[in-house]
């Protein structure tokens, strides 16, 4: 190179790639005046700097198609082994597709301004349907990452009968099998947002707007995807028609085949489900869960139409009006949870249901278990048809529905209607673990005080760890366990008569009777073995019944009506019957009041052989022939004269 001083070389207007630049280089001790190209200058200055779409053709007018502008950002990304592709504060129109594939890109937007246009920041117009804007595919786009940006799509203006433009879905991430990232994405006047398919691990935070008919969709997820922060709302239009059609279409959060997904701090206003657990051809979703979610204006908070669904949810809160007008009246058909497929398993920790127009619960299908441990409802069979808050499908095949509560549930302003519905075989319980009697599985003030099952069959009651009361296949047991109680009671499997016990107010007297359906009903009191039954008064006994052989005979004590005395008698299965009054030791039997004999004439006496000893008073005798004694063969009088 010459030897010219720089400072003593010409300038130059306009430059060229080829233009040779002078370039002062340490070599060693000294310095080395070296010459380099524009090119070679600007590759270096340049190397592993952020891409830009404007590099390579994108106008950002919000006219031109900077689709194959893009592309062309995205090819030579490719050949340099991925980085950053910026945008810049401008609006980009798509009209053809932009493919991620072999390459691992982020697109940087520049933010934007929340708003129902385009405004500040980076924004994606989208004015034509039949094709998708971006999609990222094959395993070399894991790891991409589109954020900070805005996309508007345009639409038909509202009438009573709008339908939205058929847009595809914005972005889709296809076969990566990993991760695609999303953060900090505007959804304006969105038909479709995000759509990803065997593609696990994709993680949206941050995501905003309004959609249409989907927000986000994911299939055939076979690792952990996440979505939080999630915020649609009416960012462009709060028009009648536009929210009646959304809130009968627009399925915000949609899961089919995902093993696992975590949900946190949804927010979704104005959609027929919030949360959607379909299924496809590859299954369904197992395994979610969601920590707070708010289904609000929303037909469906949750709605899960897929076979074998399973998952959990912390917190949710479900209203259902319609948004507008936004008067308070629900929405056509509204339910806080719909269940519409078999064999779902979901818990819930915390769940508040209002303004659904019939049942706040329904649950169709068979087999279906949900678990709700606080439960509370405002503003439910708000068409005061009697519409109960839990709505349970009758299973004629198969196994009826199932809901558990592990508090009683709180129903408000429901027109006096049920809890659960009537004529199904389903049911809603509250359910605990088996325990024991020192640890019962429910417990009721302490921790050995309350019920526990014993065996499969049975259901006890322990009380300071101790069991008080047992209830066993048609016997109960009580003051004790089987074997150490103080009273039972056994049921037969055919039993129509019962027991009645009855108290009394003051003045009454409490009533042990016999009950059934059978017309006359006796009592019986037994004692065991050859023991006496005892009737105790004032601590002691007072009355024993007892039997000195099997009876085949017996006492029989009859009241007796009007102007009749009561009748002490003498019954059994032998024809003739003696009726034995006897005393203690020497004691004798005594009559409190004058004993009145049966009176017979002299032409009526009964047979003498009949009634040995036996005396009776003669109501045709003379002067003192009155009595009459029997000898077993002839009837006597006082003086031992035969009766004639």
């Amino acid at each position: 190179m010459s030897d010219t001083k720089i400072s003593a070389l010409p300038s130059v207007t306009n430059t060229a790639d080829a233009d040779m630049l002078p370039v002062v280089q340490t070599s060693g001790a000294t310095l080395t005046t070296r010459r380099a190209s524009l090119a070679q200058l600007r590759s270096g200055l340049f190397v592993e700097r952020p891409f830009h779409v404007r590099d390579y053709g994108a106008v950002g007018n919000g006219v031109a198609d900077d689709g194959p502008a893009i592309q062309a950002a995205i090819n030579a990304m490719k050949l340099a082994g991925g980085g950053v592709l910026q945008f810049g504060p401008r609006i980009y129109r798509i009209a053809s597709p932009v493919v991620i594939n072999g390459v691992t890109v982020i697109l940087q937007g520049a933010g934007f301004t929340e708003g129902p246009n385009e405004a500040n920041g980076t924004w994606i117009r989208i004015d034509q349907t039949g094709f998708t804007p971006f999609t990222f595919s094959g395993t070399m786009a894991r790891g991409s990452i589109v954020r900070d940006i805005a996309i508007r799509q345009f639409h038909p203006n509202p009438s009573a009968t709008w339908v939205p433009n058929d847009y595809d879905y914005v972005f889709r991430v296809q076969d990566c099998l990993g991760a695609v990232d999303f953060d900090n994405v505007f959804l304006v006047a969105v038909n479709r947002g995000i759509w990803c398919d065997n593609s696990g691990r994709m993680n949206i935070r941050r995501l905003r707007g309004q959609v249409y008919t989907r927000g986000v969709e994911v299939d055939r997820c076979l690792d952990i995807c996440r979505l939080e922060h999630v915020h649609f709302w009416t960012f462009h239009t709060n028009d009648a028609n536009i929210l009646t059609w959304q809130q009968n279409n627009q399925d915000a959060l949609v899961f089919r085949k995902v093993d696992g997904v975590f949900l946190d701090d949804i927010f979704v206003l104005g959609a027929r489900s919030t949360l959607r657990f379909s299924s496809s051809a590859s299954g369904v979703t197992t395994k979610f869960y969601g920590s707070n979610i708010y289904a609000d204006f929303s037909k469906y908070g949750v709605w899960i139409d897929g076979n074998g669904v399973e998952g959990q949810i912390a917190n949710i809160t479900t209203q259902s009006e319609r948004l507008n007008p936004a008067d308070g009246t629900p929405f056509v058909g509204a339910v806080g949870i719909q269940i519409d497929g078999n064999n779902a398993r979901v818990q819930i920790g915390n769940l508040r249901i209002d303004d659904a127009e019939s049942n706040a619960i329904r649950v169709n299908g068979s087999d279906n278990r949900l678990d709700i441990f606080a439960f509370r409802v405002e503003y439910y069979n708000r068409l005061n048809n009697g519409s109960a808050a839990i709505h349970l499908a009758n299973v004629v095949t198969g196994t009826p529905n199932q809901v558990y509560l592990g508090s009683p549930a709180v129903l408000g302003n429901g027109n006096g209607g049920p809890l659960v519905n009537a004529g199904t075989n389903g049911f809603v319980a509250s359910a605990a673990p088996a325990g024991r009697v020192d640890r019962p599985g429910v417990m009721v003030g302490t921790q050995d005080a309350g019920l526990f099952q014993p065996n499969a069959t049975s259901l006890a009651l322990s009380v300071g760890a101790a069991e008080q009361i047992r209830l066993s296949s048609g016997n109960i047991s009580m003051g004790g366990a089987p074997g150490g109680h103080a009273f039972a009671v056994t049921t037969p499997a055919s039993n129509v008569n019962q027991v009645t016990v009855t108290g009394s107010a003051a003045g009454g007297t409490p009533s042990l009777a016999a009950s059934g359906t059978d017309a006359n009903i006796p009592l019986a009191l037994s004692a065991k073995n050859i023991a006496p039954v005892r009737l105790n008064s004032r601590g002691n006994i007072a009355l024993e019944v007892n039997a000195v052989a099997t009876p085949v005979n017996f006492v029989r004590i009859n009241g007796s009506g009007a102007a009749a005395p009561p009748q002490i008698t003498a019954q059994g299965t032998d024809t003739n019957v003696n009726l034995l009054l006897l005393g203690k030791g020497t004691g004798a039997v005594q009559a409190g009041s004058p004993l009145q004999l049966p009176s017979f004439t002299v032409a009526t006496l009964p047979p003498a052989a009949t009634y040995l000893r036996c005396l009776i008073y003669v109501a045709d005798g003379t002067a003192n022939k009155r009595f009459a004694v029997s000898d077993g063969t002839s009837w006597r009088w006082p003086d031992g004269a035969v009766v004639a």
